[in-house]
């Protein structure tokens, strides 16, 4: 027998609850409010941000130029999404005015908007700003991949 058996030997084979009046006085929390204890939570506002332009200070790249192919690829890949479609997409963010020094960002979330007009998507990143839900816009020239699509299993 272990030092753990040992000491918990009293208890260790005894089904839970050991008495069901527990259930009157402590009465079992139902799941959703379960959910809620172990939601993500952002501790420091902002913080992935400042990383992220941090890391992009020191990883500053030149514009990479997309050939035929891959932007024929590119392309076969945009007319998939859709509304609603969570998406994993990469593209050139600019360091300053000079559009073509900058870096590139890998960004995840559900596609809020598909603009062929203006030659925009909009992505709905899930995180939550001062003025509520974080949507990101892409131009369609600053996009690099488009690395993963999947349907959306329901629509807000």
């Amino acid at each position: 027998m272990t030092k753990a058996e040992e000491k918990y030997s009293d208890i260790i084979h005894k089904t839970w609850p050991a008495d069901p009046s527990i259930y009157r006085k402590h009465p079992k929390m139902p799941l959703q409010e379960r959910a809620k204890i172990f939601a993500p939570f952002a501790a420091l506002r902002g913080h992935s941000d400042r990383l992220r332009e941090e890391a992009g200070r020191l990883l500053c790249s030149p514009r990479c130029e997309l050939t035929e192919e891959e932007s024929a690829a590119l392309s076969e890949k945009l007319q998939q999404v859709k509304k609603g479609t969570e998406i994993t997409v990469m593209y050139f963010e600019s360091d300053s005015a000079d559009d073509d020094t900058g870096y590139y960002v890998s960004l995840s979330g559900r596609v809020a908007e598909l603009n062929t007009v203006s030659q925009t998507i909009r992505i709905d990143t899930g995180e939550i700003g001062e003025k509520g839900n974080i949507i990101q816009t892409i131009r369609f020239e600053d996009l690099f991949d488009v690395i993963r699509i999947s349907a959306s299993p329901s629509l807000h």
